[in-house]
């Protein structure tokens, strides 16, 4: 079981969160903003192991609450790997 690490910016303290979820990961989940001082929760549809835009829909059943650790959150947008960017490009439907 794989494990890659994914991107997502909140959208209450404009940081960046980067969690590592495994490809096994398929349908709705809650994930808790990495920044101690805001902990904000986001509803979101993993595909593959890859937060989508998508939100919670009610045809996939809901997962568990992620809680991304401190260390995996930054302010500033992190340069990702090439791995990491065609796999979130994929789940966006952007590769064929």
């Amino acid at each position: 079981m794989a494990r890659h690490t994914h991107e997502f910016q909140c959208t209450e303290c404009s940081g960046w969160n980067y969690p590592r979820l495994s490809e096994t990961m398929d349908g709705n989940y809650t994930i808790i903003c990495g920044n101690p001082k805001c902990r904000h929760e986001h509803y979101r549809h993993i595909k593959k192991g890859v937060v989508t835009e998508d939100r919670h829909n009610n045809a996939a059943d809901h997962g568990d609450t992620i809680h991304v650790m401190p260390s995996a959150f930054t302010q500033t947008k992190r340069k990702l790997g090439t791995v990491t960017q065609l796999r979130q490009a994929e789940a966006a439907g952007l590769n064929t």
